[in-house]
């Protein structure tokens, strides 16, 4: 009986580890399903969505959540589902994240998605039309954010914003040529995506590094001590051609 209940101890602190591990996970592909359900209702003679795209160029590759290649231009969306408080400045690198007075860091997701386009652009080395950022949270009780954040939404708010947009640019066909040309590129071999995650989390890695050692992860110039409004920061020495802070 001691050996059973030790077995059945051991299965749950084990499943428990594992769902810790894996939660972030569940919980962002549950997200993105969200969104992807959402962006189903757009109509199809004005909009091609195209969800959970990986693609490469060299040794760089980038993960795209959702892209929408409509008459009125390109839409590259990003999905958080953070909870409680967001607040921050959209120039800053990192915004923080309030759960019941625990505050945690979180990098701008506008930098990132902004990564995202530039990377698309590259891929789309013809496209002619603009690409406009939508980052998307789920999840969040309230987002609260200084300088330009109209691009950041709530789930609901996410097909309201894309329709705003009704200048015609191309044609229906152009649109499901680009997206075509995307699917064709799109990388689904397994082994693949998970290179990639590690790649990501090993860049972020070093940057931490970068920063903890005095080194502007953005631009490698020296992280100097400033004070601010809101309290004593460090900044990036080569400011403002580089505004990173830590």
């Amino acid at each position: 009986m001691i050996v059973f209940l030790s077995i059945i101890i051991i299965a749950i602190f084990a499943l428990i580890v594992y769902l810790r591990i894996k939660l972030p996970k569940i919980k962002g592909s549950i997200g993105e399903k969200r969104v992807a359900f959402s962006l189903s209702f757009l109509p199809e003679d004005k909009y091609v969505v195209i969800n959970d795209i990986l693609l490469k160029s060299g040794n760089i590759s980038c993960q795209i959540d959702h892209i929408v290649i409509s008459i009125y231009g390109i839409f590259v969306i990003e999905t958080k589902t953070y909870k409680g408080w967001i607040y921050g400045n959209t120039n800053k690198q990192y915004w923080t994240q309030n759960i019941w007075g625990n505050k945690y860091q979180l990098y701008n997701p506008i930098w990132q998605n902004d990564k995202h386009i530039k990377f698309l652009k590259m891929i789309l080395s013809d496209n002619q039309y603009p690409i406009y950022p939508a980052i998307v949270f789920l999840n969040t009780s309230s987002i609260r954010l200084t300088g330009d954040g109209d691009c950041v939404l709530h789930k609901n708010k996410l097909r309201s914003y894309i329709s705003k947009y009704r200048n015609i640019l191309m044609s229906i066909e152009d649109c499901k040529r680009i997206a075509n040309f995307l699917l064709n590129h799109n990388i689904t071999d397994r082994k693949e995506r998970k290179a990639h995650i590690h790649y990501v989390k090993q860049s972020a890695r070093k940057k931490e590094i970068m920063a903890d050692n005095g080194r502007c992860p953005r631009c490698g110039g020296i992280l100097i001590q400033r004070h601010g409004r809101y309290g004593t920061f460090w900044g990036c020495s080569n400011y403002p051609n580089c505004k990173f802070t830590k």
